[in-house]
């Protein structure tokens, strides 16, 4: 797969974006700093998205004063100026509600704009996200903002230790030459600034949309707590922890984040399955779940049933397979295309 990168305009500053894949639109909201192009070059990052292209039309873009985007602030970055620069990246993608994919910083502007516009949004998935970093004090925010700014070489490098705890020096320095890219100092700082200050609690409370909460339960950039209490502010919200320590979602094993997303993402254009199937609609979903991975539990909260149901279909599945086990009916249907 390759990416099409495309320019549109927000108050006569251009915002790059781009967009791989068919189906159903997730759009990546804005995170801290970021670079389309290098980014799309970075294996780990490059294969998570082709991963979720295989079903959906996948839509990231750089920030205003980042990437591609125009370079420079015109003025201090807001909650609502990036939830515009979001909405303006929204324009370009027809008019169907859309999945917002907010990972870290990206959690505020896209819960904003979600709060204001519900009819644009279908569901949010919120990943290493927070409401508010009360737990940083003044001065280690104005600290750490000044470190940005005044040694960004040291601060990018510090940063980037930071969000991959395990990694070794040669991938640590290739995450810090990317954000030294991505943005210069003063940008880099102004972004962590308003990312430090933001306070998603007052219009969290409005965002009515199905919302899923994903944390890494040893991420020490946003610590889990973060994420949990992300998720009781929210009205319509499952939080899901998740094995791993790294801050950025293509790291650490995604095994149990593509879990995670299979039902909550939807079918993103449900693949042709054999007309001969002797399973129901519902039964086929069930199936296609259980060959993901997710246990009765997991697949009872991403359709919203109960327990006990999705353990009469999976018991009605394996009956009318045939088969002894959970994962001897999803091979068995995998063969026979009925999932």
């Amino acid at each position: 797969m390759e990416q099409d990168i495309r320019f549109c305009e927000l108050d006569g500053r251009r915002i790059a974006y781009a967009t791989v894949g068919d189906g159903p639109t997730v759009v990546f909201g804005g995170r801290w700093v970021t670079h389309l192009e290098e980014e799309w070059d970075e294996p780990n990052a490059r294969g998570f998205f082709e991963e979720l292209a295989q079903t959906h039309r996948i839509v990231r873009y750089d920030r205003l004063g980042a990437g591609l985007s125009d370079r420079g602030l015109a003025a201090a970055p807001s909650v609502a100026s990036e939830a515009a620069a979001l909405a303006t990246v929204l324009d370009t993608c027809g008019g169907e509600p859309v999945t917002l994919f907010a990972c870290s910083c990206a959690g505020a502007a896209s819960a904003y704009l979600a709060s204001r516009t519900p009819e644009r949004i279908a569901r949010l998935v919120f990943f290493g996200s927070y409401a508010a970093r009360a737990d940083v004090p003044d001065a280690t925010r104005r600290s750490l903002v000044d470190f940005v700014r005044t040694n960004w070489p040291l601060a990018a490098q510090m940063l980037a230790g930071l969000k991959l705890p395990r990694a070794d020096g040669d991938a640590i320095e290739a995450l810090s030459r990317y954000q030294r890219h991505a943005a210069d100092a003063d940008v880099a700082a102004a972004f962590l600034e308003l990312d430090l200050t933001s306070d998603a609690r007052p219009f969290l409370p409005d965002v009515r949309v199905p919302a899923l909460v994903l944390h890494r339960r040893g991420d020490r950039t946003v610590p889990i707590s973060h994420g949990r209490e992300l998720a009781s502010l929210l009205p319509n919200a499952r939080f899901v922890a998740l094995t791993g320590d790294s801050h950025l979602p293509w790291m650490d094993d995604r095994r149990d984040m593509r879990r995670a997303l299979a039902g909550f993402l939807g079918d993103g254009g449900r693949p042709e399955v054999n007309g001969d199937s002797p399973l129901s609609m519902r039964e086929t979903e069930v199936l296609r779940l259980v060959a993901a991975g997710l246990s009765n539990r997991e697949i009872a909260a991403s359709l919203v049933l109960s327990p006990h149901t999705v353990h009469r279909h999976v018991a009605n599945v394996l009956r009318k397979l045939d088969q002894s086990s959970r994962a001897a009916a999803a091979a068995y249907g995998t063969r026979a295309g009925y999932v």
